[in-house]
């Protein structure tokens, strides 16, 4: 009687739990995938800003500022998604 009552919730945790280190794997190559975009675009910002008294290129500008407000909007979305996870804490 016991297997029976128990067996199932075993099994539906062992499949909750491994679907859980597989997102977990998939999250890890995503993060790995952004963080070198992100270092090639540091690179560029930083070459880009050393050389921006020497060229007024507009586009190169318009560029800049474009890819300075992307990293904003992802900085705030990475807040809000530690803000959410403190505040599920809490429930």
């Amino acid at each position: 009687m016991a297997d029976a009552l128990i067996g199932p919730l075993v099994g539906r945790l062992q499949e909750l739990a491994l679907s859980q280190a597989r997102a977990l794997v998939a999250v890890n190559k995503d993060i790995r995938r952004l963080r070198d975009k992100l270092m090639f675009l540091q690179a560029f910002l930083r070459e880009a800003d050393a050389k921006r008294h020497l060229f007024s290129d507009e586009i190169t500008r318009v560029w800049l500022q474009q890819t300075r407000d992307a990293v904003f909007d992802a900085e705030d979305a990475v807040d809000h998604y530690y803000l959410q996870v403190d505040m599920s804490r809490w429930v």
